[in-house]
């Protein structure tokens, strides 16, 4: 276990709000666009998912020639009834060996404003994925009507990425809920009483897709 494992996330409502967590994995790109882009770019071989919360989205990657293995900080999310194998650690400390893996991907997990140490992360994954081995991380784009419900600006800044030599896809998607009553619980939850406004079920939400070939020096 990682001795300072506790400086190093984000706390994540998931573990002790399950029935808040089940509403946004079942509603949040309900039409499975952002698995269906990772299923097709993922290579065969050994991924690895950083941050993985229950496994929701590795259980749907792994395939006969695919392993994935989900990576999370927060005991609480790992759920041992997938037939996964976990493991228990951070993107900044990361409990495996150099040249693992032949890709990476992160959904809506570390990578997200708050976190100061991004090239840590960064670094450590660059260790553990093999040379020419693919590194994707997804994130809200922002600048949409989901976002729109925020007092805060959520959107992500391009620019840092861009930076450290990403390229970039927005993929154009949905919160579809079942209820407006469902859409406000979850909504009220994130944004406070601006979650209130929700007055319909389908909600517009734009997503970045980051990819970057890995080069090792």
């Amino acid at each position: 276990m990682i001795n300072d494992i506790n400086t190093k996330i984000i706390p994540f409502y998931g573990g002790i709000k399950p029935d808040l967590f089940e509403i946004e994995r079942r509603c949040m790109d309900r039409d499975g666009k952002v698995i269906q882009y990772l299923d097709s770019f993922l290579p065969n071989g050994i991924v690895i998912d950083i941050g993985a919360g229950n496994g929701y989205t590795a259980e749907k990657l792994v395939h006969e020639n695919r392993i994935v293995i989900p990576m999370e900080p927060d005991e609480k999310m790992i759920d041992l009834s997938k037939d996964l194998a976990w493991s228990n650690g951070v993107a900044q400390s990361i409990p495996f060996h150099s040249n693992t893996f032949d890709a990476m991907y992160s959904t809506w997990a570390f990578f997200f404003d708050g976190i100061t140490d991004i090239d840590e992360g960064l670094n450590e994954i660059e260790r553990v994925v093999k040379n020419e081995g693919l590194i994707i991380i997804v994130d809200n784009y922002g600048n949409d009507e989901f976002c729109s419900f925020s007092p805060n600006d959520i959107s992500n800044p391009v620019s840092k990425w861009v930076e450290r030599g990403f390229k970039y896809e927005i993929i154009d998607t949905e919160f579809v809920f079942d209820t407006v009553e469902e859409a406000k619980k979850l909504l009220t939850f994130y944004f406070g009483e601006q979650g209130n406004k929700v007055n319909k079920t389908r909600l517009e939400y734009k997503v970045v897709v980051y990819t970057k070939v890995n080069k090792q020096v």
